[in-house]
């Protein structure tokens, strides 16, 4: 493919080496899907083979993606880790249980982002007796109408039945699952929607909604979050000037 290249770069190049390149770049991206399948990878990048494209500063690149843990009283990094999964989710419960055996806590207070909201990892720490102080993204619904999300509705446990802001009953009408997790559908007829307004509930999901009440209650501590843990990645970047990874492979890394 570089001689190709070469070749066309020099002047004339004729039809037959475009047609031979475009062929090649063909092959070529057939056998790098292929080995991605091969090995259970939806990316993967020639140059360091550990690293990930995910967001970074607003815009896409090559690297990888640091964890820390602050303690809130001395500031003190407590731990650190690098992974190369393209987001946060996955990431809570591993280093705030990780955390909680350094400083050998049987209790703690976790604060986390809406970054790392994930009903399961959540639950993991719930059931390990840690506090998660953490709020979740809002998404819109297909209306964009704020009024009607999910969490102004209310959900009656007695009953099993959801009530919406207009007042309507949502019945449970069937179990589902998705991605492994179970849930319960609540369904009501009400809208202009030919399946009508759906609201799936994690069997679980009155652990989430304790996080969610708790998080609200403690919002000024909440608030202590950006200070205490985006401070080191503000002093490591800014001041001393260390944006970048000059190593490749995650072990090096």
């Amino acid at each position: 493919i570089n001689a190709y290249h070469m070749a066309i770069e020099k002047d004339d190049a004729s039809e037959d080496f475009k047609e031979k390149l475009q062929m090649y770049q063909n092959l070529k991206m057939q056998y790098l899907e292929q080995k991605l399948k091969e090995e259970c990878l939806d990316q993967k990048s020639l140059t360091d083979t550990d690293s990930r494209r995910m967001k970074n500063d607003g815009s896409l690149d090559i690297c990888y993606n640091v964890q820390s843990v602050v303690d809130a009283k001395n500031h003190f990094v407590v731990d650190i880790s690098t992974t190369n999964d393209i987001n946060d989710q996955n990431q809570l419960y591993t280093m705030a249980q990780k955390a909680s055996e350094l400083l050998e806590k049987e209790s703690s207070t976790v604060l986390a982002d809406t970054g790392y909201y994930n009903g399961t990892e959540i639950k993991n720490c719930v059931d390990a007796g840690m506090n998660v102080f953490i709020k979740k993204a809002k998404a819109n619904n297909a209306t964009k109408d704020n009024e009607f999300r999910k969490e102004k509705f209310i959900y009656n446990g007695e009953t099993d039945e959801y009530t919406c802001p207009a007042g309507d009953r949502l019945r449970f009408f069937e179990n589902t699952s998705k991605n492994g997790m179970k849930y319960r559908k609540y369904k009501k007829d009400c809208t202009t929607s030919s399946s009508g307004r759906t609201i799936q509930r994690w069997v679980h999901e009155d652990v989430l909604e304790t996080v969610y009440n708790e998080t609200l209650n403690n919002n000024e501590v909440y608030k202590q979050r950006r200070c205490i843990v985006e401070h080191p990645f503000g002093t490591i970047k800014r001041s001393l000037g260390y944006s970048f990874f000059h190593r490749r492979r995650q072990e090096n890394v």
